[in-house]
């Protein structure tokens, strides 16, 4: 079993990787801190399987709220109901919640967590690919919030609303991925690509000589990728917390999808909508001379590899995609705040010049007319 530190004096923690562990959770959680009460949020896909393991382990009471995980539920409603729930069992600020399922029930659970009776501690479990290297780390919890599209109808904002409430604990069994369909892996996939961009050549070069053990489940190669995935995301976060900074950097390709994911016509999953985003920062950074054609064809080149989208699956209007990226949280001021891939890694660079977006969004098929 791997152990990754998230660095953060007394807020630290331990990301824990291996296989077969999830029915050693009770004692994984026990070296960490002791409670006679355990709340957990599932994920419904999971709650037969990775959840039942889960909570087999512990001897002592536990209850659960299950969702469906699907962003229509990462709304202020479904908080409200998770609380009453907690409230109905007699959870207490002594209380411990374990989030089991992917990013989404991690980002619910965790928000929670953050806001009942002002805070209670908070394990993550995380079961997919994409919640193992990037969403359970971190501290990082949220919910949509509704907000206007430029015809009028209303859309979910991404993470509108939330609050950063880091864990006690990470527990990621890779076994669990077992279970996960390729198109989720994928989407795992786009956050490792992600963070081998931050200056990780190395990560690269893993998954390109590791594709078939990763899409076979090979879980020596599976806990070596997300170890190494962690360990860049541990160093980013230990730097800087509250996202004061560098730690924006995390959101290299983000800004343009969370313009993208919420669109329910384009039927994209979160790792989809960052591998185009990836590719809208790659052309974004080109037009302002920061990287060559080269970097740019071989990201789109590894993406492609993997199964990724490195287009929109269909055309959507310019004013839309622009509209809903000024609702990004990067933007302050109206300026265009983006994280742009550069020689050495990657930059967060303010004001970013107009024409360079709109060439970035026409390079992943974005209409003006």
């Amino acid at each position: 079993m791997n152990r990754v530190q998230v660095s953060l004096q007394e807020r630290s923690y331990d990301v824990l990787i291996g296989s077969n562990i999830l029915p050693e959770l009770n004692c994984l959680v026990q070296d960490v801190l002791s409670a006679s009460q355990f709340f957990f949020v599932l994920d419904t896909n999971v709650e037969a399987t990775h959840g039942e393991i889960a909570m087999d382990s512990f001897a002592c009471k536990t209850d659960h709220y299950a969702l469906e995980a699907v962003e229509s539920n990462k709304i202020a409603d479904t908080i409200d109901s998770i609380w009453s729930s907690m409230l109905n069992q007699g959870c207490d600020r002594g209380t411990v919640v374990i989030s089991i399922g992917g990013g989404l029930t991690g980002d619910v659970g965790g928000f929670a967590a953050a806001t009942y009776l002002r805070g209670v501690p908070l394990i993550q479990v995380p079961t997919t690919l994409l919640a193992m290297v990037d969403a359970s780390v971190g501290g990082k919890t949220g919910i949509n919030l509704p907000t206007k599209r430029p015809d009028g109808t209303t859309i979910l904002g991404k993470n509108l609303a939330g609050s950063f409430w880091q864990p006690r604990l990470v527990v990621a069994d890779v076994s669990a991925l077992q279970t996960l369909d390729d198109r989720q892996l994928r989407c795992g996939l786009a956050e490792c690509v992600k963070h081998a961009m931050l200056g990780h050549p190395e990560v690269i070069s893993f998954i390109q000589e590791n594709h078939d053990g990763i899409f076979n489940r090979d879980e020596e190669v599976l806990i070596e990728l997300v170890t190494q995935s962690v360990a860049i995301k541990a160093e980013v976060v230990a730097k800087d917390e509250r996202e004061a900074g560098s730690r924006a950097l995390l959101n290299l390709g983000h800004t343009f999808a969370h313009a993208i994911e919420p669109m329910k016509e384009l039927g994209l999953f979160h790792g989809e909508a960052v591998s185009i985003g990836l590719c809208a920062a790659c052309s974004c950074s080109e037009a302002l001379g920061m990287i060559d054609a080269d970097f740019v064809d071989q990201i789109r080149v590894l993406l492609v590899s993997i199964g990724l989208p490195t287009r929109l699956p269909m055309p959507i209007q310019l004013e839309d995609a622009m509209g809903l990226m000024q609702k990004d949280k990067k933007v302050i001021d109206s300026c265009n705040r983006l994280v742009l891939p550069s020689k050495d890694g990657a930059m967060i660079v303010d004001d970013v010049d107009k024409n360079a977006i709109l060439l970035a969004w026409a390079s992943v098929g974005v209409t003006s007319s």
